[in-house]
C-alpha cells in the first residue's frame, strides 16, 4: 500500500484525483484541454451517487488552476417545469439575452414559454455573443452544470446552443459546457451522454472506504461494501452513519441505514407513490428471498397484490427478472426501510413469517422481528440458529436474549452476544453489552463467563490484567463447567502479556489443573498456548506437547486440510512464536488469518496477526512486518483496540532499529510504554524496549543500548519478559561487551544456555554467538563455526549476519584478515539486502580494516587535510556527535584506537579538539 510520487509534467501523467474514476477523469482533462483552445461541451450521465458531482467539483477545480472562469449552475426540482428559470443563475452579464429568449421577466419568475423556432435560434445566437465577451473571451470560461435533470429544458437547450455556435464560429471560442444529469428518457430535451459513470469495481470501493473511515470493524466494512455494490455516495454515506451511532438493532436491517442527507435524496425517488405499492416495497426491503411467488404470497396476508409490484416497476423502482424481483437502485431497499415506521416493518415481517416452508432460522427471526412479547420457543430458535460463522451472530443472540423469559437464559446469550463481538474485533459493542449484563441474574456458570467477558474487558482499560486474570480463576460453584470453560480462549491471549507476573503464576496453576483432570484436555490448544505462554523456557511437558501439536499441524498443512477448526487453530500460531519457531508460524498463520477472515472472526484474527508479525521480524523480513503493521493498525482502530495497534507499533519500531532510521523512534517507543507499563503487559513493554536497544546498538550508542536490554531481565522490572530477553540476548552481549559491561552478562548467558529448549534453533543460535563473543583464543573460534553450521540457523538472516561480522571482528584481531574479509563481506551483503544500512556502514569499515576497499564514498575534505580513509570515517562520526566509544562500537575498534586517531586527526587540519572539527570539515 505504497503511495504516490510526484512526477515532472509531461514525462508522466498526474494521476485522477478521484478513486476509481482515471479513465473518466481522462476524459475531463481532454475536454478541458478542447475548451482552452476552441471550447465544447461534455455531458456526464449516472445514478443517484454515482459521483456525478464530485467529478463536476474536481474538474471546476482543476479549470480554476489553469486560468478559467468557471460559473457553476444547478438544477433545482422546483424549477424544472419553468422556462427560464435556469438562466436566471447567470452572472448579470451573461443573463441579459434570457429576456429575448423567454420573453420580458414579471417580477423574478419567467414566464412559461420560449420563443419558438427562428427567433430561438436567434435569440440563442445573442446569448453566445454575451458568452464570448469581454475582450473576445481571451480567458476560457466553463459553465458547469449540475443536476442538469432538473434544469428546465428550454434554458438547457439554450446554452448548449449557443456554445455550439460559438464552437462553430470562425473566432473559435473558448467557452466550454459541462453537464452532469442522472439518466432520463430522451423525449425529456436532455443530451445524449458523453461519459456514463458506473459502479466502483471491488478494489476502488476497498481503497475509498480506507480513505475516508478508519473506525469500522471489518465484518461491518465488508457488508458496507456489499450493499453500496460500488456506489461511492452510498458507500461513505452508510459508513460514516455506522460510524457516529450505536448499532443496536442495526446489525438485523436487511439493509444497513443511510446517513442524512442521502436519505433524504433517495427517498425524493419515492415521492408519490401510494401506501399499498410502499407496503410492497417495505415486503421486498424486508424478505430474505427474491423470488417473485413467495414475495406475491406474503404480499397477500398484507392485501397487496400484483398491482402494486406492477406501480412500482412503472416507477422504474423495481425490476423482475427470470421469477425474481430486485430494486433498480441499491440504496432503495435501505431507504424504504428505514423511512418506514416500526409498525409497518413488524406487519411485514408478520407477514413473511406465515409463509410455509421458510427455513427454520429465517421463520425464527422474522418471527422475533414481528413480536413485542417475551418467546422463548423463537428464542431458542435464533440461539440455535446463529452459527459461529453468522456475520449478525452478535445481532441475533442479543435479540433471543430481548425475547427470553427468564433472567438467566437473557444472561447466557448476552454473554453469548458479547463473545461474538468479541470474535468480531467490535470492543464497542462488547463494552455495551456488557454494561447490560450489569443488572441481570445468572446461574454460576453463566456468572464465571460474564468474570471472563469482564476481565477481557480489562485488558482494554486502565486495569491490571493480572487482576482481570484473577477474575477468570474464580471457579464456578455448582454443576462442573463446560470444556472449555468460558475464559480458556480469553487466557491463551492474554497470558503472553504477563510475563512471570503473579496472575501469570495463579492462572497457569489453573490451566495445570484442567489438564491433570484429563490427559486428553492436553490436545487442546489453546489451554497447551497458555501453559507454554506462561511457563517459558523447557517447559517440561508443555512445551513438548506444543511441539507434537505444531509438528501434527505442519503434517496436515502439507496434506491441504489446515486448518480444520480456525478459532480453535489460532492458538498453534501462537504456539509457535512461545516456541521460537517462526518458520511454522509464518506457514500455519497465512491459512489460518485467511479463514478467519473469511468467517469474520477478525478480533481472533488481530490476536493472530500480532504473532505472525514475530514471526516475520525473527525471519527479517521488514516489509512483511510493516505490511502487518498498516493492516493491523488499521482494524486495532476499527476493533477499538489500543493494545492491538501499540503492538503492531512495536513491530515497526523494530524494523526502523535495523535500518538506524533514528527520527521519531524515541517518541514511538516512549508512546508504546505509556500504554504498556501502567497495564503491566510485560511482552508488549519488553519488545518497546528491545527495539529502543537495538536502535541505540545500530547508532554506536553501546551503553544506551545496555541500560535499555538489561531492564529485560532485572528481576521484578516492568519490563521483565524471559521469551523477549532470550531474543534479545545477542544485542545485550554486544552493547555488554562494547560498554565494559561484558563480565556482567555472564550469568545471563549461562543461565540461558542452561535454561532453553533444546529444539529452539533461534535461542541456541544466540546462545553459542553471545558464548563466542565473550570466549577467546581457539574455543571463540569453535563456538562462531558451531552457531554458523546449524542449518535451520539459515532463516534467521539478520542474527546470522551479525554472527559473521562479530566472527569476522574476531578473525581480524587474530590477524586473519584474508578469513575476515570473507565474513565480513558476506555480513555486509545480507545487511545491505536487508536494508540493514547502519550495519553496513560497520561492515564497509571493518572491510576497510581488514585492507579491503571501502564501497563508502571519500570526503572531499579527507584529501585537503590528507587523511586516510579511517581517519577521515572517525572526523566525520565525531562531527555527527558519537563519543570515542561510540565510533568504537560503530567501527570495531577500542576507544583508545579512536582516540588516537582523532589525535592525528586534530593536528593535520590544525584543531585542538573535536568540538572544532565541524568548522573546518565539510560534507
Amino acid at each position: 500500500m505504497r503511495r504516490l510520487h510526484d512526477f515532472p509534467a509531461p514525462a508522466k501523467p498526474q494521476p485522477a484525483p478521484l478513486i476509481g474514476r482515471e479513465a473518466e477523469w481522462a476524459s475531463v482533462e481532454k475536454f478541458l484541454t478542447h475548451v482552452g483552445d476552441s471550447g465544447g461541451a461534455l455531458t456526464v450521465h449516472g445514478e443517484l451517487g454515482l459521483g456525478k458531482t464530485a467529478l463536476l467539483d474536481e474538474a471546476a477545480r482543476a479549470a480554476a488552476g489553469e486560468g478559467f472562469d468557471v460559473v457553476r449552475l444547478r438544477g433545482h426540482p422546483a424549477e424544472a417545469g419553468l422556462a427560464g428559470a435556469g438562466l436566471t443563475q447567470l452572472p448579470a452579464g451573461l443573463a441579459a439575452p434570457a429576456d429575448e429568449i423567454f420573453g420580458r421577466c414579471t417580477g423574478d419568475q419567467p414566464v412559461q414559454q420560449p420563443l419558438p423556432g427562428d427567433a430561438f435560434t436567434a435569440a440563442a445566437t445573442t446569448m453566445a455573443e454575451a458568452l464570448a465577451r469581454p475582450a473576445s473571451r481571451r480567458t476560457p470560461l466553463l459553465l458547469v452544470v449540475d443536476d442538469a435533470h432538473w434544469f428546465d429544458t428550454p434554458s438547457l437547450k439554450a446554452l448548449v446552443h449557443a456554445c455550439r455556435v460559438l464552437r462553430d464560429s470562425s473566432q473559435r471560442v473558448p467557452v466550454g459546457l459541462l453537464i452532469a444529469s442522472r439518466p432520463v428518457p430522451a423525449d425529456a430535451g436532455h443530451l445524449p451522454p458523453d461519459l456514463v459513470l458506473r459502479p466502483l469495481d471491488r478494489p476502488a470501493a476497498e481503497q475509498l472506504l480506507r480513505r475516508h473511515t478508519r473506525s469500522l470493524p471489518p465484518h461491518l466494512a465488508g457488508r458496507v461494501l456489499r450493499e453500496s455494490e460500488g456506489n461511492p455516495a452510498g458507500l461513505l454515506s452508510i459508513a460514516r452513519s455506522l460510524s457516529a451511532d450505536p448499532l443496536g438493532d442495526v446489525l438485523l436491517a436487511p439493509r444497513l441505514p443511510l446517513g442524512d442527507p442521502l436519505h433524504q435524496q433517495v427517498c425524493a425517488l419515492l415521492s408519490g407513490v401510494s401506501e399499498s405499492t410502499r407496503g410492497f416495497l417495505l415486503l421486498t426491503a424486508v424478505a430474505r428471498t427474491d423470488r417473485l411467488d413467495r414475495l406475491l404470497q406474503a404480499a397477500a396476508f398484507l392485501d397487496l397484490g400484483a398491482c402494486d409490484l406492477e406501480a412500482a416497476r412503472a416507477r422504474s423502482l423495481l425490476r423482475c427478472d427470470h421469477g425474481t424481483v430486485r430494486f433498480t437502485h441499491p440504496l432503495l431497499r435501505s431507504a424504504v426501510y428505514w423511512d418506514s415506521s416500526s409498525v409497518h416493518r413488524r406487519r411485514a415481517h408478520a407477514a413473511l413469517a406465515e409463509l410455509p416452508g421458510e427455513e427454520t432460522f429465517t421463520h425464527a427471526l422474522h418471527c422475533a422481528l414481528a413480536s413485542a412479547f417475551p418467546d422463548e420457543v423463537t428464542a431458542s430458535a435464533l440461539e440455535a440458529g446463529a452459527a459461529v460463522e453468522l456475520a449478525e451472530a452478535p445481532a441475533v443472540l442479543e435479540l433471543a436474549a430481548d425475547l427470553s423469559p427468564k433472567p438467566s437464559d437473557r444472561a447466557r446469550r448476552l454473554v453469548g452476544a458479547a463473545r461474538a463481538a468479541q470474535l468480531r474485533g467490535h470492543m464497542a459493542e462488547v463494552r455495551r453489552l456488557a454494561r447490560r449484563l450489569t443488572d441481570v441474574p445468572a446461574d454460576p456458570v453463566t456468572a464465571a463467563a460474564v468474570r471472563a467477558l469482564n476481565a477481557h474487558l480489562d485488558y482494554h482499560s486502565d486495569c491490571v490484567p493480572a487482576h482481570a486474570l484473577d477474575l477468570l480463576l474464580h471457579s464456578a460453584e455448582g454443576p462442573p463447567s463446560p470444556w472449555p470453560p468460558p475464559f480458556l480462549p480469553l487466557a491463551s491471549a492474554l497470558a503472553p502479556s504477563l510475563g512471570e507476573q503473579p496472575g501469570a503464576r495463579a492462572l497457569r496453576s489453573q490451566l495445570e489443573e484442567l489438564a491433570r483432570e484429563d490427559p486428553e484436555r492436553g490436545q487442546c490448544p489453546q489451554l497447551t498456548s497458555a501453559l507454554v505462554w506462561t511457563c517459558p523456557g523447557p517447559g517440561g511437558a508443555h512445551a513438548e506437547q506444543g511441539r507434537a501439536l505444531l509438528d501434527a499441524a505442519m503434517s496436515v498443512l502439507e496434506d491441504g486440510r489446515f486448518p480444520r477448526d480456525p478459532s480453535r487453530d489460532a492458538a498453534l500460531v501462537m504456539i509457535a512464536i512461545a516456541l521460537d519457531d517462526p518458520v511454522a508460524a509464518d506457514r500455519l498463520g497465512g491459512p489460518v488469518l485467511e479463514a478467519l477472515s473469511c468467517h469474520g472472526h477478525f478480533g481472533t484474527a488481530l490476536v493472530v496477526l500480532g504473532h505472525v508479525q514475530i514471526a516475520h521480524q525473527h525471519l527479517a523480513d521488514g516489509e512483511a512486518v510493516l505490511r502487518d503493521a498498516e493492516t493491523g493498525e488499521y482494524w486495532a482502530h476499527a476493533a477499538d483496540d489500543p493494545g492491538a495497534a501499540a503492538v503492531f507499533r512495536t513491530g515497526a519500531a523494530h524494523v526502523r532499529a535495523w535500518e538506524g532510521r533514528e527520527e521519531g523512534h524515541r517518541s514511538l517507543t516512549d508512546d508504546i510504554l505509556s500504554f504498556a507499563l501502567p497495564r503491566r503487559l510485560h511482552l508488549l513493554a519488553a519488545r518497546a524496549r528491545w527495539a529502543r536497544g537495538l536502535m541505540a546498538l545500530s547508532l554506536g550508542k553501546p551503553e544506551e543500548a545496555y541500560e535499555e536490554l538489561r531492564l529485560l531481565t532485572e528481576p521484578d522490572g516492568e519490563s521483565r519478559h524471559p521469551l523477549v530477553a532470550a531474543w534479545a540476548l545477542g544485542d545485550l552481549v554486544a552493547a555488554a561487551v562494547a560498554s565494559g559491561h561484558g563480565s556482567d552478562v555472564r550469568d545471563t548467558v549461562r543461565g540461558a544456555a542452561a535454561g532453553r529448549h533444546p529444539r529452539s534453533v533461534l535461542v541456541e543460535h544466540l546462545v553459542t554467538r553471545s558464548q563466542a563473543i565473550l570466549s577467546d583464543g581457539p574455543e571463540a573460534e569453535g563456538l562462531f563455526t558451531l552457531a554458523l553450521s546449524v542449518p535451520q540457523a539459515k532463516a534467521f538472516r539478520y542474527e546470522r549476519a551479525r554472527t559473521r561480522m562479530a566472527f569476522g571482528e574476531w578473525l581480524r584481531r587474530q590477524r586473519r584478515v584474508r578469513e575476515a574479509r570473507e565474513q565480513l563481506q558476506r555480513a555486509r551483503d545480507a545487511f545491505d539486502s536487508l536494508g540493514a544500512q547502519a550495519w553496513v556502514r560497520r561492515a564497509d569499515s571493518e572491510l576497510l580494516a581488514a585492507g579491503d576497499a571501502s564501497p563508502s564514498p571519500q570526503r572531499v575534505w579527507a584529501g585537503k587535510f590528507g587523511l586516510t580513509p579511517r581517519e577521515a570515517e572517525i572526523a566525520w562520526l565525531a562531527v555527527s556527535g558519537l563519543s570515542n566509544q561510540g565510533i568504537g562500537w560503530q567501527l570495531g575498534l577500542t576507544h583508545r584506537t579512536v582516540a588516537s586517531h582523532l589525535s592525528h586527526v586534530y593536528v593535520k587540519v590544525g584543531v585542538s579538539s573535536r568540538r572544532h572539527l565541524p568548522s573546518v570539515l565539510e560534507p
